[in-house]
């Protein structure tokens, strides 16, 4: 161990006493949810018809398909328990629905990522074989394609994708150091495919993805530092002890010279301290429930399968009613 940790795990066994009461987190006022999907919304909608400004129709079904997605994962957040759900939409790249819960499980994890996809992948195929057997129609076809492509994008198991989230609860749900080499190969991967397709919004997400890859780093030089001194930082931010707090804020402060420059005494609230206490529930880890056996995790990978590879299969075996749409379309 070496002298600062020596001085650092002294310093943990202090009495409780000695140090200043944990602040509380005061979670911030937001607004409406409703008025920021919205506004998202609207943003996402006029980016479209900026870039393609004579399908205003195509834009509209995008976002009703992105809605019929996101909801999927809010309602099984919803039903599980999340708490602080807010959805909105990011132009050029989709949507997404956030929110937190401290108790969490493999199978919550796994539905809550297959079922924004798979409704739309359900009703697209349906559709599909609709427009086959029964009457082919442009918007029918239109309609079901997106559906299919959309989610079956949203599929592929790359990090931050629904297929990727679905991977890492099925394999690694609590392994920082596998998250972070896949969200690195995650990174690599969509930069590739933005310089094949030439969607340089992809690209530039790519690299943006390296500061996730960075933040894994610094979380794991954070977590030596703490196991160094045999502190347990697998639990939630309410049941951390007056000491805990501040130790993790000063091993935070230590591996963050820029930002302890800032702040006059490392334990004295500071005046922004909720941005102290944002940073040390990052780094906090709470292990997900392991409540799968290896038939039921079996199945799981094989609806991971099917949903990517079925719609796949459907449309490259009816390919002449996508070629008919394409020939057709007014696109």
């Amino acid at each position: 161990m070496s002298l600062s940790h020596s001085i650092l795990a002294e310093k943990f066994q202090e009495n409780e006493n000695l140090y200043p009461a944990k602040p509380d987190f005061v979670q911030p006022e937001q607004g409406s949810r409703y008025m920021r999907l919205f506004i998202s919304m609207f943003l996402f909608f006029l980016v479209f018809l900026l870039w393609i400004p004579e399908n205003y129709i195509l834009g509209i079904e995008i976002i009703a398909i992105l809605l019929l997605h996101e909801l999927g994962h809010l309602s099984m957040m919803k039903l599980f328990g999340y708490k602080a759900l807010n959805m909105f939409f990011i132009p050029f790249l989709g949507a997404m629905v956030t929110g937190n819960k401290t108790d969490v499980s493999q199978k919550q994890k796994l539905i809550i990522s297959l079922m924004g996809p798979l409704p739309g992948i359900i009703i697209g195929c349906g559709l599909f074989l609709y427009a086959i057997y029964v009457q082919p129609g442009i918007y029918l076809v239109e309609i079901s394609l997106l559906l299919i492509l959309i989610n079956v994008l949203n599929l592929i198991p790359l990090d931050p994708l629904d297929g990727g989230n679905y991977i890492e609860a099925l394999f690694f749900p609590s392994n920082d150091k596998f998250k972070m080499y896949f969200t690195l190969f995650s990174s690599i991967a969509i930069i590739v495919i933005g310089v094949l397709f030439e969607f340089y919004p992809i690209l530039i997400f790519g690299f943006l993805m390296a500061f996730k890859v960075r933040a894994f780093q610094k979380s794991k030089v954070i977590h030596d530092d703490l196991d160094s001194i045999d502190f347990n930082y697998r639990k939630k931010y309410k049941d951390l002890s007056d000491r805990e707090y501040w130790t993790m804020r000063r091993v935070f402060l230590e591996n963050n010279p820029k930002i302890k420059e800032i702040i006059p005494d490392d334990e004295v609230i500071w005046e922004n301290e909720n941005l102290i206490i944002e940073q040390i529930n990052q780094l906090l880890r709470v292990d997900i429930k392991r409540d799968l056996s290896v038939l039921q995790r079996s199945i799981f990978f094989s609806l991971l399968l099917a949903a990517l590879l079925f719609p796949v299969y459907l449309i490259v075996k009816n390919y002449h009613i996508v070629t008919w749409y394409l020939e057709n379309a007014f696109i």
